[in-house]
């Protein structure tokens, strides 16, 4: 037997939502951390899946699974003790613009007319 047809669109619907959920959710994550971080904590969801299957289905991994997931822990352990690759430490420092910047853009590519945007640079803003 197969399910209803209402059932099935709702199943699919949610699986849709599901997965735009998903990729919504790592993009923000990848705003803030790096990608070594969060394949590191994806390795660990298999602990999750284990976890319940031990104490709802009472059945055990075998001693391989512990060792794997001692690594994984240590290695997210060793990534998070150590500074960030994304940020860099050094504060660049540079040069106050001063004066004024012509700039020169095309209106036009197939005539080549030029028009000429004259912006100034006041107390470290651009106006236009």
């Amino acid at each position: 037997d197969t399910c209803p047809q209402y059932v099935g669109l709702l199943l699919l619907f949610a699986f849709s939502v599901g997965g735009m959920l998903n990729y919504l959710g790592i993009s923000a994550f990848l705003r803030i951390s790096d990608a070594a971080f969060l394949n590191l904590s994806l390795l660990t969801g298999d602990a999750w899946a284990v976890l319940y299957s031990v104490y709802a289905e009472h059945i055990y991994p075998p001693g391989t699974f512990y060792v794997a997931l001692v690594i994984t822990v240590t290695g997210v352990l060793i990534y998070e003790t150590a500074p960030s690759p994304v940020t860099d430490n050094k504060v660049e420092e540079r040069p106050e613009v001063l004066g004024e910047i012509q700039l020169v853009e095309n209106v036009d590519a197939d005539t080549d007319t030029e028009r000429e945007v004259s912006t100034t640079v006041q107390e470290g803003r651009v106006f236009v």
